[in-house]
C-alpha cells in the first residue's frame, strides 16, 4: 500500500502491477491486494500508421524486414510474436489458405490466417525459428529505424493497430469479427479500434432526416412543383 500511494502510477500501470500482485498472491495462497483500490481500464486510443505511411516503409524494407513490416500490418502480430515465430506454426489448409498458431498474452493460443502478400516474403523451408535470436527490441528498434529515414516517427505496435482499424473498414464494422481477428479477450478493448475508424460518423448525422435545413427546403420546393402540376396550375 506504501508502494502505490507513494507513485504517481498512470492507471494502466497500476492496473497491471496489481494484476501481478494479485496473481502472485494467488499462486502463494494469501491475498497482497486487499484494501487497494484497482482502476477500470482505461479506454483504448489506438493510433494505426497511416496507409501512407506504409506504402513508403513496406517499398524500403527488404528481406526479413519486409515480413517484420508485413507480419504487424496484415496480421497484427505484436513485435514478440513476430519475434518467436516457428516454421511449425505455419500449415497449409486443404483449400490452399495458410494459418499461423500464435502464442500470445498469457500464453494464449489462438490461430490467424496469413494473406498471400505475407506468405511470400516468408522463408518457409527447413525448420525451427524463421528469425533465430531476434529479439522483439530489435524488431522494433530495426522498423522505427526504417521508418526515420522517411520522416516517420512509429512505434511496431502501429502497425498491429492499423491492422484492427483496417479489419474493422473491410469487415463492414464487425465489431466481433474484428476482436476474434485481434485475438483480444474483451470486446471493449476492440471497441477503442472501431472508434478510430469510424470516420463517417459526420455523414452519418448530416444525412438524418431533417439535419440539414436547406435539403428540406429543397424538398418543400419539388413537392410544391410536383403539385401544382399535378392539378394544372
Amino acid at each position: 500500500m506504501s508502494y502505490f500511494a507513494s507513485r504517481p502510477l498512470k492507471p494502466w500501470s497500476r492496473r497491471t502491477y496489481l494484476n501481478h500482485l494479485q496473481s502472485f498472491g494467488k499462486w502463494r495462497g494469501v491475498d497482497l491486494v486487499t484494501g487497494i483500490r484497482k482502476p477500470p481500464a482505461p479506454r483504448s486510443t489506438p493510433n494505426p500508421l497511416a496507409e501512407e505511411e506504409l506504402g513508403r516503409l513496406m517499398t524500403s524494407a527488404r528481406g526479413p524486414h519486409r515480413a517484420w513490416v508485413l507480419l504487424g500490418a496484415f496480421c497484427g502480430l505484436r513485435a514478440h510474436e513476430t519475434a518467436k515465430i516457428r516454421r511449425e506454426d505455419i500449415s497449409i489448409l486443404n483449400e490452399g489458405e495458410v494459418i499461423l498458431r500464435v502464442q500470445g498474452k498469457g500464453g494464449r493460443v489462438d490461430t490467424v490466417p496469413i494473406p498471400p502478400v505475407v506468405v511470400r516474403a516468408l522463408n518457409l523451408s527447413g525448420g525451427g525459428r524463421l528469425w533465430d535470436g531476434i529479439s522483439p527490441e530489435r524488431i522494433s528498434r530495426t522498423i522505427a529505424g526504417i521508418a526515420a529515414k522517411h520522416g516517420i516517427r512509429m512505434r511496431y505496435h502501429q502497425l498491429r493497430h492499423r491492422f484492427g482499424t483496417a479489419v474493422y473498414r473491410a469487415s463492414g464494422r464487425d465489431l466481433l469479427l474484428t476482436q476474434r481477428l485481434m485475438r483480444h479477450a474483451s470486446p471493449a478493448t476492440t471497441a477503442g479500434y472501431a472508434a478510430v475508424a469510424d470516420d463517417q460518423v459526420h455523414s452519418v448525422v448530416s444525412a438524418l432526416p431533417g439535419a440539414d435545413p436547406d435539403s428540406l427546403a429543397k424538398r418543400s420546393r419539388k413537392r410544391r412543383v410536383i403539385a401544382c402540376a399535378s392539378c394544372g396550375g
